[in-house]
């Protein structure tokens, strides 16, 4: 039980570091995204 938990805690540990690592690219994606969207909707007018 104990083992189980520890090593449930060292999964959640690998999988926030991956979202710390990707939240960069999250943001970027979304920035040009909204960048994109934004110039459309500008374009339709």
């Amino acid at each position: 039980m104990l083992s189980r938990l520890r090593k449930l805690r060292q999964h959640t540990e690998v999988i926030g570091q991956i979202l710390r690592d990707l939240r960069p690219l999250v943001i970027g994606a979304f920035s040009v995204l909204g960048v994109t969207l934004h110039q459309f909707v500008a374009l339709l007018r």
